[in-house]
C-alpha cells in the first residue's frame, strides 16, 4: 500500500502498466465496452446491497476511465480540474423528479 494517493495521471500510468504486463488490448471501443460491463457489475452489487463489491466495481471502472482518458492522450488531471470549474459554474435543475446541470 502506498502512502500517498495516486494523482489521475498517475492513475492513468499505472493502468497502462498493468495492461502492458497482461498484454490487455488498446481499442477504445473495447476499454468502453468493458467498461459498460463494470457498470452493470456495479448496479448488481448496489441492488443487492453488497458493499465491498460496490466499491470494487467503483475502481474496476476507475480503471477502464484511466485507460480511455490514456488512449485519448488527456491529462486527467487538467481534464477533471477544467470539468469541475466548469459544473462549478453551472446551475442544477430538477426535472421530472432528477437532478441535471443546466444546459451547456
Amino acid at each position: 500500500m502506498c502512502d500517498v494517493m495516486p494523482t489521475i495521471k498517475e492513475v492513468q500510468a499505472l493502468v497502462h502498466g498493468l495492461e502492458e504486463s497482461k498484454n490487455f488490448g488498446h481499442e477504445l471501443h473495447q476499454k468502453i465496452l468493458w467498461m459498460t460491463e463494470e457498470l452493470g457489475e456495479l448496479v448488481h452489487a448496489y441492488k443487492h446491497n453488497d458493499k465491498f463489491k460496490i466499491v470494487e466495481e467503483c475502481i474496476d471502472v476507475l480503471f477502464f476511465v484511466g485507460s480511455i482518458l490514456a488512449i485519448m492522450g488527456a491529462d486527467g488531471d487538467e481534464a477533471f480540474m477544467k470539468k469541475l470549474e466548469r459544473n462549478r459554474a453551472r446551475e442544477p435543475v430538477v426535472r421530472r423528479g432528477e437532478f441535471h446541470f443546466d444546459k451547456d
